[in-house]
């Protein structure tokens, strides 16, 4: 199978390797389409680190596809339409931890990759398999939404426009009314627009107007937590989603969160398969508006394009981009 490889010193190479093969618990599947996160994206350029800890070669833990071999089972067959859950928990002991699909093991920037059972979801044929890859993103911000005990009345400021942001905000959307998002990438900014969201304006008026916000950005600056503590209200509550380098300290703007009595709150991953089950019914009620939210999808062997369009976001359009497979150009 063809596959990406995404060496330690962060060099990207199109190879190939033996198919995988089952074994007990697991299925395999025949990746369909698979999304670039922000967090790959932020290792790939520039948090070393955390590149290093990847285990694997094959990264990708957004994706869904078709099951290609399976032992007999109850629930599933070969042939259903899946999508993938790629934390694998371990229960056993006190503290609960979980091991990744794209990390500890083999993820979806390939032909194939195995899944154990336990982990599939199967995705109904009103949904495309790009907005089922889509699904692991919409479970992490209903998770940051249920860590935020949003009410219906409740103003929302959302920072960042990338996949991540924009999905935050529909997700907030769907609960309440009043939901703003804050970015730089103009044209991304249009399409927030066409969703219903309105733009926050710098005007003065919404300072320490907001009763949540989730910070969606990461990476390594310190503005936007500083700027979600000077837009937050007395009281409110900062939930952050998005992924800081590691080792990365941040300078707070403490004195104000002090006065204000806000709340800081860290966002990680999601309830499981829980989530996943209903970012997915999520997804079903607004099939339009999250698809607006795929602006490319690249062949698998073209994975260098979708850095450059990473690079080169600020002048076009560029929220979630999407790999398929040579031969998968027409389904969707």
């Amino acid at each position: 199978m063809k596959y990406i490889k995404i060496t330690k010193e962060g060099r990207i190479l199109y190879l190939e390797k033996s198919n995988p093969r089952i074994k007990k618990g697991w299925a395999k599947i025949k990746v369909m389409s698979s999304g670039l996160c922000g967090s790959d994206v932020t290792k790939i350029f520039s948090d070393k680190k955390s590149r290093l800890r990847i285990k694997e070669n094959v990264w990708g833990h957004e994706f869904s596809g078709i099951i290609e071999d399976i032992e007999r089972n109850k629930c599933f067959k070969r042939g259903n339409r899946v999508i993938i859950q790629p934390l694998i928990f371990d229960r056993s002991k006190k503290i609960v931890k979980a091991k990744s699909i794209g990390k500890e093991y083999d993820g979806g920037f390939a032909e194939y990759a195995l899944v154990p059972i336990t982990n599939l979801i199967k995705l109904p044929k009103d949904v495309s398999f790009d907005l089922g890859a889509l699904v692991e993103v919409v479970a992490v911000c209903i998770h940051a939404r249920d860590l935020g005990e949003i009410k219906k009345k409740s103003k929302v400021l959302i920072i960042g426009d990338g996949a991540l942001g924009i999905s935050m905000a529909l997700v907030s959307k769907e609960l309440c009314g009043e939901v703003y998002l804050k970015g730089k990438n103009k044209k991304n900014l249009e399409v927030v627009s066409r969703l219903g969201i309105k733009k926050f304006k710098n005007d003065g008026e919404h300072l320490s107007k907001y009763d949540f916000i989730f910070e969606t950005v990461g990476r390594k600056q310190d503005s936007t937590i500083s700027e979600a503590i000077n837009f937050i209200s007395p009281r409110g509550k900062i939930i952050v989603l998005g992924v800081f380098e590691k080792d990365y300290v941040n300078k707070l703007r403490l004195r104000e969160l002090f006065f204000k009595e806000a709340s800081l709150v860290g966002s990680n991953c999601y309830e499981g398969l829980r989530d996943f089950e209903r970012a997915l019914k999520l997804i079903q009620k607004y099939l339009n508006d999250f698809d607006k939210i795929i602006t490319h999808r690249i062949r698998l062997k073209d994975f260098k394009k979708a850095l450059r369009i990473i690079k080169n976001r600020d002048s076009e359009v560029a929220i979630k981009i999407l790999f398929f497979n040579e031969d998968k150009l027409i389904q969707r």
